[in-house]
């Protein structure tokens, strides 16, 4: 068997195994100004609920937003809502300065940076930003759901490779049957795009596939070259 194939075959089982698929996407760009409570994105149709067990992935770029340190108070987020009721917002909360989630178990949580203010965890919201946001929900039947936040992950390299200084965890009520864009407040708004809902981090645009085991490889190229003392009896 020839080993580029065999290498081939080691990134399909892996692409294929996590069965994978971006749910939606919407390229945008969408503007975000004094919304109040916001609409649902056009054409999103997904939703969660209190019995789901899945993960999601969710993800949205921020450029230069006119809503920023320099005007608050003000609040901006991708938030998820259920029938009506606020959950949980990924962006700006009216209390916090910096990069941050409201809807959240205990309140409001700063977004760890791996650019951080001097002596200080998180990042302000600055006009010059260009930031990449992917939040991860592994949800939970019965309670909170789990939450990962990167905040400017390196899009080149695997989940599992990101520095853990640009993650934050936390607990929420991630339950949802909209998607909205909103902000409000002192600033002139937030404009999003590269907006995708998928199954998997791996999906274009969240993060890169991992790259196969060492011990898988060798023993699909094991496998290849049994193949040919095989076929050379």
């Amino acid at each position: 068997m020839n080993p580029r194939f065999v290498i081939s075959l080691v990134f399909a089982a892996v692409v294929s195994s996590s069965g994978a698929a971006v749910l939606y996407s919407n390229g945008g760009p969408i503007t975000a100004n004094e919304t109040g409570a916001g609409v649902n994105l056009a054409d999103f149709s997904l939703a969660r609920n209190n019995g789901a067990t899945d993960t999601l992935y969710f993800r949205y770029f921020l450029g230069s937003p006119a809503s920023n340190m320099e005007n608050e108070n003000y609040f901006a987020a991708m938030q998820l809502f259920e029938s009506g009721a606020e959950r949980l917002g990924v962006g700006n909360a009216w209390s916090a300065w910096a990069y941050s989630a409201f809807g959240v178990s205990g309140g409001d949580r700063d977004l760890n940076s791996a650019t951080p203010e001097p002596g200080a965890p998180y990042q302000l919201v600055k006009g010059a930003d260009n930031t990449q946001i992917v939040f991860r929900i592994d949800y939970v039947a019965g309670g909170d759901d789990n939450v990962t936040v990167w905040l400017n992950p390196d899009l080149s390299l695997p989940e599992a490779a990101q520095a853990t200084a640009l993650r934050t965890t936390f607990a929420a009520n991630a339950s949802f049957n909209e998607l909205r864009l909103r902000e409000g407040g002192g600033g002139a708004g937030w404009t999003f795009t590269n907006i995708a809902v998928a199954t998997s981090g791996t999906d274009t645009g969240f993060f890169a596939v991992p790259e196969p085991s060492g011990a898988l490889l060798a023993g699909l190229a094991g496998g290849g070259l049994l193949m040919r003392r095989r076929r050379a009896r």
